[in-house]
């Protein structure tokens, strides 16, 4: 039954983690403002997580040190995040989710270049058989003109790179002692608090016509929920069955996400997008046996 359990934990985030740049396309169609989306999802993931905690009669107390590490760690998600959701509206869901998903391989990278990762041939293998799949996915759209190479591209290069900076810092900087959820619920408080202000400035609700996007804000709440249940599920699956196996997640989310696009909105799907699919599902396999030894706790992954 155990191992059931774990199929379905592994699935179900996984489709989630697949489905979230379809949702961040749907919301951008829809109309709805880049910073309500933000300002929503950090309060909406922080009260969640207060109340699963309260519910756990875990009481909430955070130090200095956690304040500033969650402060740090919402400063460097807010980047890629935002680019996620803006890019998303400009090139396909498979372009983004393939680039995105090299974010494991550019994290060892980082820690290379800095370091705190030993030389490992296999996941240099893994980064480079990666990038190889960017550049299959790119190239292909370039030539079938399904893509320019304009800053639309470029930003969405740019995600793995920043996901990767927000996955040291969180690794690296985590305060000692610290409960896990006590990193997503400071986190997504303070990601919130640095959204708000340019919400009540720049975008009120009001003047973004509350009733002309009633059908976008339905699906930000719906998307705030979802968001809700895919930390409880993380974080179960972390205490549960740990890091590695919540990693694999992965597996399903990438062809997930490239599904998504040509269901919902008609991406085209050819044989080049299943070499550059193949190719990363590869990579991550060989970045994910070798560093199976490894039992050290891994951080919250980046929103997408």
């Amino acid at each position: 039954m155990s191992g059931l359990r774990q199929i379905l934990f592994v699935l179900g985030l996984g489709l989630f983690w697949g489905a979230a740049p379809a949702l961040n396309k749907m919301l951008g169609l829809a109309g709805v403002p880049l910073i309500h989306i933000l300002t929503a999802a950090g309060f909406g993931v922080g009260f969640g997580l207060l109340a699963i905690q309260a519910l756990s009669g875990v009481r909430f107390k955070a130090t200095r040190p956690q304040l500033l590490y969650g402060l740090g760690c919402a400063a460097m998600l807010l980047a890629p995040w935002a680019i996620s959701i803006v890019v998303v509206r400009h090139v396909s869901v498979a372009l983004v989710a393939l680039i995105a998903s090299t974010t494991p391989m550019c994290t060892y990278a980082l820690a290379l270049a800095f370091g705190r990762e030993l030389f490992s041939p296999v996941r240099l293998l893994a980064l480079v058989i990666g990038l190889g799949s960017c550049a299959v996915i790119i190239v292909s759209r370039l030539e079938l003109n399904l893509a320019t190479v304009d800053s639309w591209l470029w930003l969405t290069l740019s995600l793995p790179l920043l996901y990767a900076v927000y996955d040291f810092f969180a690794a690296s900087a985590w305060p000692k002692d610290m409960p896990v959820l006590n990193a997503g619920i400071i986190e997504s408080f303070i990601t919130g608090l640095l959204c708000l202000p340019l919400v009540l400035f720049f975008e009120p609700v009001n003047g973004a016509g509350m009733g002309i996007h009633a059908t976008g804000y339905a699906l930000l709440a719906v998307t705030v929920l979802l968001w809700i249940i895919e930390r409880i599920c993380f974080f179960n699956m972390i205490q549960l069955f740990g890091p590695v196996t919540t990693g694999q997640s992965v597996y399903v989310s990438t062809p997930a996400s490239v599904l998504f696009g040509i269901a919902l909105f008609a991406e085209p799907a050819d044989l080049w997008l299943a070499v550059s699919l193949a190719l990363l599902l590869f990579a991550l396999w060989l970045n994910d046996r070798a560093t199976r030894p490894q039992t050290s706790p891994a951080p919250a992954p980046a929103t997408p």
